[in-house]
């Protein structure tokens, strides 16, 4: 069951956070993306049981935080001793797929990008990421913590199936939640978005997020650097 969340209480939240956020980049001369978002923080009362969960939760939002259109994506593909991606390459291009700006095999991620440098290069060069879901296990230990601490999980998308643009262009249309510890955090909204937008994005995440975990402690809203802002907080 969701908590009971005043939509006039977000409200104020997200006008807060975009002043803020407002006025970090006016005296700023960074260009860094993450600085935009909002994020929804969950305190929950009991470790969420992640057995058999290794792979992020999808959490559809009214207002996308991504455009295929003008999202530049890397595509982590299946393939065996670097033979496959040329496959997937001549997909992409022949279908004229949308958003997907890079395409790498498995295997040339364990070689061309070893080195830490190599992988924070990486993970600066695009906007989004997405994987097979058949190789997301696997990915981790290949690309580093950075994209970890980035917030740029992959995102799982099935290329079993024919339909890649479908999928691609479904996976942009979610936020992801990732099933660790007690204290989860996932985006919500972008401050470059009309506040409405943003308010209606945070509602339906919370009632998404409710669905996929335990009893709920509380809920804030924070954008990168930011204070957490108190959203609610359940009575004992």
């Amino acid at each position: 069951m969701a908590p009971k969340v005043s939509k006039a209480q977000v409200g104020k939240a997200v006008d807060a956070l975009i002043q803020y956020v407002g006025k970090q980049n006016e005296e700023s001369t960074s260009l860094i993306e993450d600085e935009d978002f909002l994020y929804l923080v969950i305190a929950l009362k009991k470790m969420p049981d992640t057995r058999g969960k290794d792979k992020p939760v999808p959490i559809p939002l009214p207002h996308p935080l991504y455009s295929v259109e003008d999202t530049e994506v890397c595509l982590f593909v299946k393939d065996h001793k670097g033979e496959g991606h040329k496959e997937s390459k001549n997909k992409v291009k022949a279908e004229k797929i949308p958003g997907i700006a890079k395409v790498i095999g498995i295997s040339k991620l364990k070689t061309k990008y070893e080195s830490h440098e190599k992988k924070r290069q990486l993970c600066s060069s695009y906007d989004l990421f997405m994987a097979d879901d058949r190789i997301l296990p696997s990915l981790p230990k290949l690309i580093g913590k950075t994209f970890f601490k980035k917030k740029k999980h992959p995102i799982p998308v099935k290329l079993a199936g024919k339909d890649w643009a479908g999928q691609i262009r479904k996976a942009c249309g979610c936020t992801y939640l990732h099933l660790k510890g007690s204290s989860l955090t996932v985006r919500v909204a972008k401050a470059t978005q009309e506040e409405a937008h943003c308010v209606e994005n945070i509602m339906e995440a919370i009632e998404g997020v409710a669905k996929k975990v335990p009893a709920i402690q509380a809920l804030y809203l924070k954008s990168l650097d930011s204070v957490a802002l108190p959203i609610f907080e359940a009575k004992e």
